[in-house]
């Protein structure tokens, strides 16, 4: 478990853009796009890019996008060009992978964590770079013991011990689980935290859901 000041800091690298009165986060590399929506135009984020999404059950299953018979489980992957990937999020941790053939995002909670999501998603894609969304942070991520107990197994690295609390640092447990060095970003923002950009449970946003998305784009 790490003391407070303990935790590292990262510069975003993802673009704030407004077009067409829609309004997101962009991150873009190797013909890989990857999108998270701003609070108020989710409406607006669908209409135009069209993801598919799943049941999210707070598990480690993560499901082939070309197979639309499968509507249940918490992260997607796929080989096409062009297919929207989405997950939703209201304080979890959205995971965007990919690699030269395969594109996939995973919904990390602390429950998927624990059971192998993060694990899964590095043997499916293999060889794989990856960039990390917006989540609450271990400024505001207070968990209970019962929480604490599976982390401290597995990533007590990720728990941060403040004013007598324990709080979880959902990123660091990632973090641990698919390298650093194949971090290529981060959306360095607590989702409770900046009430201007998204939705958050903890803050009572019980109902709303922020967006994440990824498509590999046609070559031209």
């Amino acid at each position: 478990m790490q003391n407070s000041d303990e935790t590292a800091s990262h510069s975003t690298n993802w673009r704030l853009i407004a077009q067409s009165g829609v309004r997101y986060f962009e991150w873009y590399e190797k013909g890989v796009r990857m999108f998270y929506s701003i609070r108020g135009s989710e409406q607006d984020f669908l209409e135009r890019f069209e993801p598919r999404f799943l049941k999210q059950v707070h598990s480690d299953v993560i499901v082939n996008a070309d197979d639309l018979s499968v509507v249940t489980g918490d992260g997607l992957v796929s080989h096409a060009v062009e297919r929207m990937l989405g997950i939703k999020v209201a304080d979890c941790l959205p995971v965007y992978l990919y690699n030269e053939t395969k594109i996939c995002i995973i919904h990390c909670g602390w429950r998927g964590i624990i059971k192998g999501i993060v694990k899964n998603a590095a043997e499916i894609m293999g060889d794989y770079q990856y960039v990390l969304g917006a989540s609450i942070g271990a400024c505001c991520y207070e968990i209970k013991e019962d929480v604490a107990e599976p982390f401290k197994q597995s990533y007590d690295h990720a728990l941060v011990a403040r004013d007598g609390k324990v709080f979880l640092d959902l990123k660091r447990a990632v973090i641990e689980d698919l390298g650093h060095e194949r971090m290529r970003g981060l959306l360095d923002y607590c989702t409770k935290c900046e009430s201007r950009f998204f939705y958050s449970h903890r803050r009572g946003d019980n109902k709303m859901r922020n967006l994440a998305t990824l498509v590999r784009e046609a070559h031209t």
